[in-house]
Order: structure tokens, then C-alpha cells, then sequence
């Protein structure tokens, strides 16, 4: 009988780089001047080297590769603060994080214009970006908790409220700064956002 492992894992492998040069194209694309609103399926086809019905097998349209990159990106920047621990670390360290998530955003700014202008006029693209800010939310609110139950959070800060706050004004802060503040700011802005939250949540 004939082995379908290696078919499957070779049909697997080709998805798998297919969905990564779309991805990869979308992004060049839009550093190089285009606007996502203006790209169709096939010059996005065209730059990542593949057949549009070729797309069509691992994407259902141009927004659903977006929302892949956003997932990506969002991924990526809760993974640097997955590890900062409230009390040891202090707001230096939070600091540093924000600093490096601001680049980070800096570093991708056409593609967060992007995410930005679809989030306007797509439903269903915003409704994906709020249910991401709500699962990073609830990683905050966790650590919280555990910081209340080990004593070093006052009884009178609420994590879940605690928590939607620090997620929604970072994300809202970062996002500001990046679009339209000044970059030697960035550092400012950081150490501002952390010692807001030190202050106002672990010092009250």
C-alpha cells in the first residue's frame, strides 16, 4: 500500500511557503508606496510569485492575509511582555518593553496604515482586532491576579478593570505615537506609559 505521509507532508510544505511569500509580498508591496485598498489579488499573486488560483487555496481574499499579518504582529508584540514580572522587574523594565514595541510598530508603519484603514470600513477585520486585544487583556488580567494572591497588588485595584486599561491605552498610546508623534519622543513615551501603570496600579 502506498504511503500518503509523505504526499500530505510535502502538500503541507508548499501551502506553508506559498501563505509565507503572499505574506512577504503584501509586505513589500506596501512598503513600497502601494495602498492595500488599491492592490487586487492578482498583483499581490503576481509579486509573491504564485498563481492567483494558487492564492485562493490558502487565503479567501486579500483582507484575510491581512488579518494573518496582523495575528503575526500581535503575536509578536504580546510575546515581549509575556515575561515581565510586575513587582521584580518594576517600570523600568516595562518601560523598555513599551520602547521596543513602539519601534516595532515603527519598523512595520505601512502595514500598520493598513491595518488602520481596514479597521475603518471592515467589520469583521475590526471585530478580529478587538477580539485580539481582549485575549492579550485577559493574559493581563491573570498576571494581576496572581500579583493580588501573592500580596504585592492592593486589595483595592480591580484586575479585570486594571487590566482592560493597561491593554486598551497601550495599544491606543503606542499607536498614537507611532502615527503621528515625534520618534525621539519614543523613549519618553514608554517610560510614561509604564510608570503610569506603576503608579497608578502596584504604588497607589
Amino acid at each position: 500500500m502506498a504511503s500518503i505521509t509523505r504526499p500530505r507532508a510535502q502538500l503541507s510544505k508548499r501551502r506553508a511557503e506559498t501563505e509565507s511569500a503572499v505574506l512577504a509580498a503584501v509586505e513589500r508591496l506596501l512598503a513600497d508606496g502601494e495602498r492595500f485598498t488599491e492592490l487586487s489579488v492578482q498583483r499581490i499573486a503576481e509579486e509573491a510569485g504564485v498563481a492567483r488560483s494558487t492564492f485562493y487555496l490558502c487565503f479567501q481574499d486579500k483582507t484575510d492575509v491581512l488579518l494573518r499579518l496582523t495575528g503575526t504582529i500581535k503575536d509578536e508584540l504580546y510575546a515581549m511582555g509575556e515575561k515581565w514580572r510586575p513587582v521584580e522587574d518594576g517600570p523600568e523594565v516595562l518601560a523598555e518593553i513599551y520602547r521596543r514595541q513602539i519601534q516595532y510598530y515603527r519598523d512595520r508603519a505601512p502595514l500598520m496604515a493598513a491595518i488602520t484603514e481596514v479597521t475603518g470600513y471592515d467589520e469583521a477585520f475590526r471585530d478580529a482586532n478587538v477580539q485580539s486585544i481582549k485575549r492579550f487583556t485577559r493574559r493581563i488580567v491573570a498576571k494581576f491576579r496572581d500579583e493580588q494572591r501573592a500580596g504585592r497588588l492592593p486589595d483595592g485595584v480591580d484586575p479585570a478593570i486594571a487590566g482592560q486599561v493597561m491593554a486598551w491605552s497601550g495599544e491606543q498610546v503606542i499607536a498614537r505615537q507611532v502615527s503621528i508623534g515625534d520618534p525621539a519622543d519614543d523613549a519618553k513615551v514608554a517610560q510614561a506609559l509604564a510608570d503610569t501603570l506603576w503608579f497608578g496600579t502596584f504604588r497607589r
